[in-house]
């Protein structure tokens, strides 16, 4: 387990990501804020929660796609597969390495906010984005898609 250090990118080789991470909250409506649409390409981890290597579930979010440049960060992160490492880069030097052993596609009308959110005595990671049908009215998703990954080291 590693200390409390604030991540600063994200590297998901399986699916070509490489990405800055900045901290975010929460919106006004208490649901957990998204990197602006203005930058599709920057992830967000939930500060409030614990940091990436900490015990518990660490998450980070990013956009599917965005209409004026179409697939965003993480596009691609319903093709990621168990075992595959999620490398994030932390303020203090380390880098914490998860390896994924879940990819499961929820409704948005039934999140279960404990089972991705809820404390975890190890460290594990939830990365989150926005997947299923897409609805032409609203102009959102219906679900959302979470990586769900456990700790297995770090290094420098």
């Amino acid at each position: 387990m590693l200390g409390r250090s604030v991540p600063v990118s994200i590297d998901i080789p399986s699916i070509h990501v490489d990405a800055k991470v900045i901290s975010l909250g929460l919106n006004p409506n208490g649901t957990v804020a998204v990197p602006p649409l203005s930058t599709p390409m920057v992830t967000g981890w939930y500060d409030r929660g614990p940091a990436p290597g900490q015990p518990g579930a660490a998450a980070i979010l990013g956009h599917v796609d965005a209409a004026k440049v179409g697939p965003a960060v993480f596009y691609n992160l319903g093709k990621v597969r168990p075992g595959a490492e999620i490398f994030v880069h932390l303020r203090n030097g380390r880098i914490a390495i998860f390896e994924t052993y879940s990819i499961v596609l929820f409704q948005k009308a039934k999140f279960p906010t404990d089972r991705v959110f809820g404390y975890t005595s190890w460290p594990t990671l939830r990365l989150i984005t926005c997947g299923g049908v897409f609805d032409r009215k609203t102009g959102h998703y219906l679900g959302n898609i979470v990586a769900f990954a456990s700790y297995i080291g770090s290094r420098r």
